[in-house]
Parts: structure tokens; C-alpha cells; sequence
């Protein structure tokens, strides 16, 4: 009796796991259907029948998403062999990766069409050998000329850096940078070609600019926390080594708050290998601060009607209040500042801008007494408590390192 009660248990316990798979798998078969995802809707659709193969609402999404897996899919194979062969740039080996990915996952389809449950009743019966393709020669072709098309791509790249730092006699640091990703991407698309990574290597260093941030005694000390971000933040980057502290002559020097005057006479004096390429500058120019309060209250009061229950079997209409205010909030915070970058060497200034920023806090909160229910409409988004206000220096901070990140983005990593 033990016994057959177990097995009883048994069998609920796996038809209510295997219940909840197919379903499950049923559901991402239509999400995927509705992304136009045809080939993982088939697929999932597949897994479902295989748990449960009366499952009449998966039969029919398989119907539809096998059609539309291999139709949507050849006929885009097809447009791209047509602007991928023959090989032309770059983008002729982009476009031969996806149409070798596409015959990949049609043949996922496939894959699972040899497991397909006999016992599924479809409507239309012929539709698997109607959708039944053999993709191997189309996957070995395709394999074999990507292949081609990644070894003449990396060469290609491969040989641009090479003609960039080939042109000059003394390559600069800009070239070195445009060299050192155009190995990248050459490498990207063949392992090391050509033992491309220790030129990697070898641009990316000879690329870098070193650069020091100055302060002159004007400045702003409250704003040092700014300093430090850009020291810590945006200067950690491929192309830009910040160098604080050097030796020059045994003597150990801190760079961090040398005037720029002070850092040219140093680089001046170190000969061909420069110590600093390019001095970064921060002037404050103004800084204005509204803090935050209270500009408006608006009094509110507001009744309604709700039905509250008495008993199990009765209920009464009782009138509900809330009585309070709307509070309004606002703040506001600007800097201005002024970033200049000057060549170490012989001075000039290479970049410079005025860089003004604004933010701006505005919020509400309500404060109330009574039911919430009775609360005017629309009044339920609000706090019913102060929110804590934001630091309005730290934010305006933000919106000027922002924009000193895009100068730096735009001047040493494009």
C-alpha cells in the first residue's frame, strides 16, 4: 500500500514539474516570436512539445515560427552574400560573420527536428519535411570564406599602422595612438597576426601622453575634491599616464600643486625625453549656491466616500478626509571654470575652454492628516516626508567632470 501510494506521489509530482517546464518554455517561445526571434521561438516551441506533446498552443506557435525561421533567415542570408561577395572592406567580413552565424542557428533548428515528437498532431503534416534542410556544405563554404575575408581584413589593418608610423621619420604620439588601433582591430580579427600583439604593446606606450594637473595659489581650495576626481578618474585611461611626483636631479619633486611656470622650466631642462608632454589646468572662475527651500505651500483638503466592511455580510458607506499641504521645493547650484592644456614644452596652449555649468533641484512632499484614500488625485506620487536634499556642490561638480571626461575623450582616445 506504502508502495503505491508513493509511486502515486510520484506521478503528480512529475506531471505538475513537467506542467510547469512546457508552460514555461511556451512562454519564451512567444517572446521571442513577438522580438521576431524566429529561430529560438521554434526552438522553444520544440522543447515544450517535447514535455508535452498534446500541447495544442505550442504546436501552433511551432507551425508558425519554423515558416518563419527559415524564411526570414534565407531570405537575409541571401541579401547579404549579394553585398558581402566579393570581399571589398571591412564590412564585407562583418557581413560573412553573420550569414555563417545565421546558417549556425538555422542548424540549431534542424538539430532538434531530429528529435521531434511523433505523436504532436499539426495542422499542416508535411511542415517538418516542407522545413527540413541539410546546411551543411552552406556552413563549410561559408566557414572557409570567412576565414579568408578575417586573414585579408587583419592585413589590411595591419598594414594602415604600419604605413602611418612608415610616413615619419619621428612618428608623434597621435600617430602611435591611431597605429595602436588599427593593430587592435587587426588583431581582433586574426590571433597575433604577425606578432601584432607586442606592437600592440609598443604603440599603446609610445601613445600615451603624460600629463600633469596644476593649481595656481588662486585656486579654490573647497573644490579639491574635484582635482582628485579628475586625477583618479578620468586620467586612468589607455592613452594618458598623470604623473605627480618626479626626480630631477636626485632631488624628489611633487607635481601637484607646481605652478605651470614652475613645470616647463623642469621639462625644459630634461632634455629629449620630456618628463611632462602637456600641462592640465584648472582655473575657478565663480561658483554660486541657492540652497534649498521651501518656495511654495499649497493647502489641500479633500473628502470621499468608501465602503468599509462591518461584518462578514455587511458593509457601510463612511466619509474619508485628508487635510494637509503640497510643499515645493528648489535649489540651485552653478560653477564656472576655466581648463586649459598647454604643451610642457614650449608652452603653447593646445586647448582651452570655458567650461559653465548649471543644476537645478526641484521637488514636492505633502504633509497631511486623515485617510490616504481621501488624498486629491494624482497626490499619492508624493513624499510624505522631506526628501533629503542633495549636496547642490557635488552635483554641479559632476556636470563640469562630465564634460572635462568628453574634452579628454574626444583629445586623447578618438
Amino acid at each position: 500500500m506504502k508502495n503505491i501510494l508513493f509511486i502515486c506521489l510520484t506521478l503528480i509530482l512529475t506531471n505538475s514539474i513537467s506542467g510547469q517546464n512546457h508552460r514555461e518554455f511556451n512562454r519564451d517561445a512567444n517572446k521571442a516570436f513577438k522580438e521576431r526571434d524566429y529561430v529560438k521561438a521554434t526552438i522553444y516551441s520544440i522543447k515544450s512539445l517535447k514535455i508535452k506533446n498534446n500541447f495544442k498552443t505550442a504546436a501552433k506557435l511551432f507551425e508558425k515560427s519554423i515558416v518563419e525561421a527559415n524564411t526570414y533567415n534565407l531570405s537575409k542570408i541571401n541579401r547579404l552574400v549579394d553585398q558581402a561577395v566579393p570581399y571589398i572592406d571591412e564590412q564585407s567580413a562583418i557581413q560573412m560573420k553573420e550569414i555563417y552565424n545565421s546558417y549556425n542557428r538555422l542548424n540549431q533548428i534542424q538539430s532538434e527536428l531530429i528529435n521531434f515528437p511523433k505523436k504532436v498532431k499539426l495542422k499542416n503534416k508535411n511542415i517538418i519535411s516542407e522545413n527540413t534542410y541539410d546546411f551543411t556544405n552552406q556552413i563549410n563554404n561559408t566557414k572557409n570564406l570567412l576565414k579568408k575575408y578575417n586573414k585579408i581584413t587583419a592585413e589590411n589593418f595591419y598594414n594602415d599602422a604600419e604605413r602611418i608610423l612608415s610616413q615619419a621619420s619621428s612618428p608623434t604620439k597621435d600617430e602611435y595612438r591611431k597605429a595602436y588601433r588599427l593593430y587592435v582591430k587587426s588583431d581582433s580579427y586574426i590571433d597575433n597576426y604577425n606578432n601584432v600583439e607586442e606592437l600592440i604593446k609598443k604603440t599603446l606606450e609610445l601613445g600615451k601622453v603624460k600629463i600633469t594637473i596644476t593649481k595656481k595659489d588662486y585656486t579654490n581650495n573647497n573644490f579639491n575634491r574635484l582635482h582628485d576626481q579628475i586625477r583618479d578618474k578620468i586620467f586612468e585611461r589607455r592613452f594618458t599616464k598623470n604623473i605627480t611626483s618626479t626626480i630631477v636631479n636626485d632631488v624628489p619633486i611633487n607635481l601637484n600643486n607646481s605652478d605651470p611656470g614652475y613645470i616647463k622650466s623642469l621639462v625644459q631642462s630634461a632634455g629629449k625625453d620630456p618628463i611632462i608632454d602637456e600641462i592640465f589646468e584648472l582655473v575657478y572662475i565663480n561658483f554660486i549656491i541657492n540652497n534649498i527651500k521651501v518656495i511654495k505651500s499649497t493647502p489641500f483638503s479633500n473628502s470621499v466616500q468608501v465602503k468599509e466592511r462591518v461584518n462578514d455580510s455587511t458593509t457601510t458607506t463612511v466619509t474619508k478626509t485628508a487635510v494637509g499641504r503640497l510643499y515645493e521645493l528648489s535649489g540651485d547650484s552653478k560653477l564656472e571654470v576655466n581648463l586649459t592644456i598647454s604643451d610642457a614644452l614650449y608652452g603653447n596652449v593646445l586647448f582651452d575652454e570655458k567650461i559653465s555649468k548649471y543644476y537645478e533641484y526641484l521637488n514636492s512632499y505633502i504633509a497631511y492628516e486623515g485617510d490616504r484614500r481621501a488624498l486629491p488625485k494624482g497626490y499619492l506620487k508624493y513624499s510624505k516626508t522631506r526628501p533629503v536634499d542633495p549636496n547642490l556642490k557635488l552635483q554641479v561638480e559632476e556636470k563640469v567632470l562630465n564634460r572635462i571626461n568628453e574634452i579628454i575623450n574626444l583629445r586623447y582616445e578618438n
